[in-house]
C-alpha cells in the first residue's frame, strides 16, 4: 500500500492531523516525501548557484553604468574640444603659378599637399589671390568655381561656398572650406600650408 501512496500522493486527500491514526501519520510522511521530490526536481531543472548570487550587486551595476556614462561623456567632450580647435596641416611648399599668370576672376586647380589632394587658386576681383582645398566639407566631393557668382559650388549635394572667405552660403555643408596659405617669392606663387577651419 505504501507503493500506491508514493505514486499517487498528489491525488490522495490529506487526513486531518487530529485523528492521530497511523494512516494519518503515513499520509503526512508521504506528503513530505512528495514535497521533497518536487523541490529536488525543480532544482535539477533550474540549477541556481546561490553562492554566485552575491557576486554582482545592484550597487556594482549602478557603479558600472555611472562610470561608463562618465567615460563616454568625457570622450565626447575631448572630441568636441579637438574639433573646435582649428588644426593646421603643415606641408612642403608646392608651386602653384607664376605671379600675374591668372587674369581677374580666373582659377586654377593644383595638387596640394600631394597628388591625392587638390587645391583651387582664384584671382578674385577686388581681393586678389585666394586658395582653398577643393574638397567639400560635407561628403568630400570636389567643388567647382563659378566666376559669375564668385562662389564655389559642390555639384554632389548643392553646397555653396563664398569664394572670398570659404564660408558656407547654402546646402548641407556645415564647415567652411579649408584655406591654403600662399607665399609669393621672386614672382612665383607657392602653396605653403592648409588650415582647417
Amino acid at each position: 500500500m505504501d507503493d500506491h501512496l508514493d505514486s499517487a500522493v498528489a491525488y490522495e486527500p490529506t487526513i486531518p492531523s487530529d485523528t492521530g491514526t497511523e494512516a494519518g501519520e503515513r499520509a503526512r510522511a508521504a506528503e513530505q516525501r512528495a514535497k521533497a521530490r518536487s523541490k529536488q526536481q525543480w532544482r535539477e531543472e533550474f540549477p541556481y548557484h546561490w553562492r554566485a548570487d552575491d557576486l554582482i550587486t545592484r550597487r556594482d551595476t549602478l557603479r558600472f553604468l555611472v562610470a561608463g556614462s562618465g567615460a563616454l561623456f568625457a570622450m565626447n567632450a575631448v572630441l568636441a574640444l579637438a574639433g573646435s580647435i582649428g588644426s593646421t596641416t603643415t606641408g612642403h611648399e608646392v608651386f602653384v603659378a607664376q605671379e600675374g599668370e591668372l587674369a581677374e576672376n580666373e582659377y586654377r586647380i593644383f595638387d596640394y599637399p600631394d597628388a591625392y589632394g587638390q587645391g583651387i587658386l582664384v584671382n578674385l576681383p577686388g581681393k586678389g589671390l585666394v586658395a582653398y582645398s577643393d574638397v567639400c566639407t560635407h561628403l568630400s566631393c570636389a567643388v567647382l568655381y563659378r566666376p559669375q557668382d564668385k562662389q564655389f559650388y559642390c555639384p554632389c549635394h548643392e553646397g555653396h561656398f563664398d569664394a572670398a572667405t570659404g564660408e558656407v552660403l547654402a546646402g548641407p555643408p556645415t564647415r567652411p572650406l579649408p584655406a591654403i596659405e600662399l607665399a609669393v617669392r621672386n614672382g612665383v606663387i607657392y602653396a605653403v600650408r592648409e588650415v582647417e577651419r
